[in-house]
């Protein structure tokens, strides 16, 4: 193709079988009815990667987890595209979030966003105090869509519904921690498990994460990459990654923060600040590293 010779773009129908199947075909569907053309283009190339991907199992293993990976940096891009499109909810983002062709940015959203829902999740399982609630003792909490609202719905022991709460109206504190001092102790244990299941500091482990895909793509003076894991093997275990970004993207889409600078998303994006921060991506003033 000559430099002069101009790029068609074609609509295509979009199959979001694959994705329905991993997230839950209410909650893809919910992100194209609602999610504006920035966003939706970028879920579609995501799910058009990842259905490309399976066919090249035991074809070209190496394209195949480059295809993996390239749907993961999609779907982050097209949380990155909602938060931009709506600043105004969602203040914190912007002195990184437009920097989103760093692959190091991108791909550390992820590890962040599991450490995070870790963290969530276990919270969910041994319980939280919520307004209404005090007596209730043993209950648990499942992501439910609600017309062109996500929602938390809290179940008690029996399955019976009590409640829909806002996800978004929640904060993460701890009866030993100061609340101006959750995200410090968040990156301390972020840190710690890094070293603890890696052996890695989180620095070398979100760089390595990010250049993993060069290291299969291009040869260095010590030769080529060969994977250690099979491409179905590395599709199961995105799977989850998918899982985990499309529901964050609907309950973007789907819910709005109690409190400007407060809450789950306030949390999660100091908690990913300072992760960039180790990453050498972020200085400490905020100001952006940019690549080589």
């Amino acid at each position: 193709m000559s430099s002069e010779t101009p790029i068609k773009y074609e609509e295509k129908p979009v199959d979001i079988t694959p994705f329905s199947e991993i997230a839950g075909e209410d909650v893809v569907s919910f992100i194209f009815k609602h999610a504006p053309r920035k966003v939706t283009t970028r879920v579609a190339k995501a799910v058009d990667h990842y259905a490309r991907a399976a066919k090249l199992v035991d074809v070209d293993e190496e394209m195949g987890a480059i295809r993996l990976i390239a749907a993961e940096e999609e779907l982050v891009v097209a949380i990155f595209e909602w938060l931009k499109l709506n600043e105004d909810r969602f203040p914190e983002h912007g002195d990184f979030v437009r920097k989103f062709k760093n692959h190091i940015v991108k791909l550390a959203f992820y590890p962040t966003l599991a450490q995070f829902r870790f963290i969530f999740g276990d919270m969910l399982t041994q319980g939280f105090t919520m307004e209404g609630l005090e007596e209730v003792i043993d209950w648990t909490a499942k992501p439910v869509i609600e017309g062109n609202q996500v929602k938390l719905a809290i179940l008690d022991n029996q399955g019976k519904e009590l409640i829909r709460h806002n996800p978004l109206a929640i904060s993460l504190s701890r009866d030993d921690i100061p609340d101006d001092e959750i995200v410090a102790a968040l990156l301390k244990e972020f840190t710690d498990l890094v070293q603890r299941q890696q052996g890695k500091t989180l620095k070398q482990f979100l760089l390595e994460r990010a250049d993993y895909r060069n290291k299969l793509l291009y040869a260095s003076d010590a030769g080529s990459l060969t994977m250690d894991e099979s491409l179905t093997d590395l599709i199961g275990l995105f799977k989850q990654t998918y899982h985990d970004l499309l529901w964050t993207l609907a309950v973007l889409i789907g819910a709005e923060p109690a409190i400007k600078h407060w809450g789950l998303v306030s949390q999660f994006i100091g908690l990913y600040r300072l992760a960039l921060i180790e990453a050498k991506v972020l200085r400490a003033d905020n100001t952006v590293v940019e690549a080589d």
